[in-house]
């Protein structure tokens, strides 16, 4: 993986260049670089860092979290607990959204397929005109 620019890794991560700028700012993103010009070169570490925060972000993690997590790993091995029980957390977190994610998905099914089904028995009827249905089927 090449080093990019900015505006490379902007497309590539598909963010915004405010938001690669906040993150490098405040120190979320371990090697970046600045180039002779002064300007923001991505190593492949911190392309590699980018990911990471990108999807602990993705899943509700705070960028407060993502600093604790990140001045942990320069910290080294003494660390690997601490870090652990952040991750392990962080999974926790995200098998709870599951968790809710597919009860919304049921009610939507259970809403889809009594539609289906009023709509096999309109189907059915030789004479297509509206009928007034129950609450529930509407809804």
């Amino acid at each position: 993986m090449p080093e990019l620019t900015m505006t490379q890794v902007s497309q590539q991560f598909d963010i915004s260049a405010h938001t690669l700028r906040y993150y490098d700012n405040n120190h979320l993103i371990p090697g970046v670089i600045r180039n002779a010009r002064g300007r923001r070169v991505f190593t492949e570490d911190a392309q590699g860092w980018l990911r990471y925060i990108l999807a602990f972000r993705s899943v509700g993690m705070s960028i407060k979290e993502i600093r604790h997590y990140v001045d942990l790993t320069s910290q080294g091995t003494d660390t690997i607990d601490e870090r652990l029980t952040m991750l392990v957390h962080q999974q926790s977190e995200i098998d709870k959204q599951i968790t809710d994610l597919n009860d919304k998905k049921k009610l939507l099914q259970w809403k889809i397929d009594n539609y289906s089904a009023t709509k096999a028995e309109l189907t059915k009827k030789t004479s297509l005109k509206k009928e007034a249905a129950p609450y529930q089927n509407w809804v």
